[in-house]
């Protein structure tokens, strides 16, 4: 990721619609788990960037980040959050097997060559019962200037990703597609801004502009449909959630709600 895409996510994150979203999503998966998941325990926050999710997770247990820019540490640090581990997560995780409740990995495997590893790993240093939760960009459709920003090396389907974690040791509790409001609006954004735009450097869409009233009105869109999203799967939309649990003893599976 460029350096000045941290330093914009760090002054709008808690202000932005598609940040606030974010955080919205994290909270309401986290009250959707059992009551034993949320005991207070280990949490691991992958690629934590800025710090606002590792914020967040500070009020679930013991929070661990992992982030390899050094950018974003420092913004980490800015923070004041503890226990930061500068690691590349395209590599093993430096953590023992079976050590974290509930681990996080928002928006991060689409940066990685060994995206496959780190779903094993996730699964390796997650406690037997314990919940990985991941959230991935979804669809080649929405490929633009802001994935080359980002440094994006992909975008996934539901189909790939489950077709993935299939015979992997964890079960399926959610698997949907999100941000489906508003992807034909973010489509036709993406797709003008290719047309019509003449920068030589790649801008992320966190570079826009929006008026107040319009931050607010797709803020307000945004959190009805996430929480239609406890209730249903979307068959299509921007981004992809897994929420998976690592077995407990028993065989791999899919358990969908």
């Amino acid at each position: 990721m460029e350096k000045e895409e941290f330093k914009i996510m760090y002054h709008i994150e808690q202000s932005h619609w598609w940040f606030r979203g974010k955080q919205f999503l994290l909270r309401q998966a986290l009250s959707g788990l059992d009551n034993k998941a949320l005991e207070k325990g280990r949490i691991l926050d992958i690629g934590a960037g800025t710090g606002i999710i590792l914020k967040i997770l500070q009020n679930f247990g013991e929070t661990y980040g992992i982030e390899l820019s050094l950018q974003a540490i420092k913004y980490l640090r800015k923070r004041e959050l503890k226990r930061i581990i500068c690691a590349d997560a395209d590599h093993c995780l430096p953590f023992k097997d079976d050590t974290f409740t509930i681990i996080t990995c928002l928006d991060v495997l689409e940066h990685l060559e060994q995206d496959v590893r780190l779903l094993k790993e996730m699964i390796r240093v997650s406690k037997p019962g314990g919940h990985i939760l991941v959230a991935v960009p979804a669809f080649d459709i929405f490929w633009s200037a802001h994935d080359v920003a980002l440094h994006h090396k992909r975008r996934y389907t539901r189909k790939k990703l489950l077709r993935i974690i299939h015979e992997m040791n964890c079960k399926i509790i959610k698997s949907s597609y999100y941000n489906f409001t508003l992807s034909m609006p973010i489509l036709a954004v993406r797709t003008f801004k290719s047309i019509f735009s003449h920068s030589k450097q790649a801008q992320s869409d966190f570079f826009l502009s929006l008026p107040n009233i319009m931050n607010l009105l797709l803020g307000f869109l945004y959190k009805a449909e996430l929480r239609c999203l406890k209730l249903i799967n979307f068959p299509f939309g921007v981004s992809i959630l897994l929420i998976l649990r690592k077995s407990d003893g028993d065989k791999p599976g899919i358990e969908i709600r």
